[in-house]
């Protein structure tokens, strides 16, 4: 099922967005990706629907990805999400009736690997806190396992691991680092029993999926252990540097153990008349979307896509009125033009970290 030429246009400008939204997106071993047929992306998930983008919009592969069932509320909301390559997916607190759904799902999904499409499930069932991960549910299992015994074909599960140098700020940097292909004929065919082969797929993809990133213990002491890392940590340039120095960090932590303050952000930056320019040409846009952040988002997790999406949005709108406003006072094409090649470009002055 090939997508539609405003699903790759739609693709191509969010991939733009996200290059600009992070200062750095670095990915790992895209190789392991099949370039035909049909695989299972299996990532961890700590930024809500950003997480999915960074494969979608980062890979040739056009995959399905699942998403909470309750966002399927009306027929506009089915229609554009069926357009993004969604499907749904339902809990226990959604009812009975949402749950007997989720079998319609399975099917549909099985059959869009018969047609040779991936599909990308967040099998810790939702996101968690910055650096901590959770066991797997078996829903991916599931489905792949049905997909070898209805075709008698092998499949691939493909672990995917994030790592965020900062899972809120805008110009940070991402990590994107894809795991070698499980397969699943490989893990289950010395296993007759449906429930151990579950098991098996589910037990060896989330240790993959976690040796491809870092994860710190969800316990009393997490806190503590997530401030030492960012108070302590030191700057990499590759990013798989980062992930390797950040681990060893983390595993240095001793409980009490603060270490140095974070240094506060250098005032000299004010007296730069090209980062105040950048300032105030995006003022719209920085306001709007942080009083989105502060009185919309009750969840810290949403912060990130919920800038990604307003942003490309907002971002491009405001450069718009902004250059119609200019054109209307000087009536100068030439220097119209330059006003509106400034705007990016004084943004990432003002913005990059």
């Amino acid at each position: 099922m090939t997508p539609s030429w405003r699903y790759f246009l739609l693709k191509a400008y969010v991939r733009l967005g996200l290059k600009v939204y992070f200062k750095k997106w670095q990915t790992v071993n895209a190789h392991y990706i099949p370039e035909t047929g049909p695989c299972i992306f299996v990532p961890n998930h700590q930024n809500a629907f950003l997480d999915a983008l960074l494969v979608v919009c980062g890979t040739k592969r056009n995959p399905w990805f699942i998403a909470r069932g309750d966002v399927f509320k009306s027929p506009l909301a089915v229609k554009l999400l069926t357009f993004m390559r969604i499907k749904p997916l339902f809990r226990f607190r959604d009812g009975h009736e949402a749950m007997r759904k989720n079998d319609r799902m399975m099917n549909e999904c099985i059959n869009l690997l018969k047609e040779g499409e991936c599909i990308l499930i967040f099998a810790e069932g939702n996101h968690n806190e910055p650096w901590t991960t959770r066991e797997l549910q078996r829903g991916f299992a599931h489905m792949a396992l049905q997909y070898t015994e209805q075709t008698g074909q092998d499949i691939k599960l493909i672990p995917v691991g994030y790592h965020y140098e900062d899972h809120q700020g805008f110009r940070s940097r991402v990590l994107v680092n894809y795991g070698e292909p499980i397969s699943v004929h490989s893990i289950t065919r010395s296993l007759t029993d449906n429930r151990e082969k579950l098991t098996a797929l589910a037990k060896l993809t989330g240790e993959k999926m976690r040796s491809l990133i870092l994860s710190i213990p969800k316990d009393e002491d997490y806190l503590e252990r997530k401030n030492f890392l960012i108070n302590n940590r030191k700057h990499q340039a590759d990013m798989l540097e980062q992930l390797q120095a950040d681990r060893a960090l983390a595993a240095s932590w001793k409980k009490g153990e603060q270490g140095n303050t974070m240094n506060k952000q250098s005032l000299f930056h004010w007296f730069n008349p090209v980062f105040l320019y950048g300032k105030i040409v995006h003022l719209i846009p920085e306001v709007t979307i942080n009083w989105i952040v502060k009185n919309k988002i009750k969840d810290d997790q949403f912060v990130a896509s919920v800038k990604v999406a307003v942003g490309i949005f907002l971002v491009p709108l405001s450069y718009l009125l902004l250059t119609v406003i200019f054109y209307v006072a000087t009536k100068e094409p030439v220097w119209t033009l330059g006003f509106f090649v400034s705007l990016p470009l004084s943004g990432l002055v003002a913005y990059n970290r």
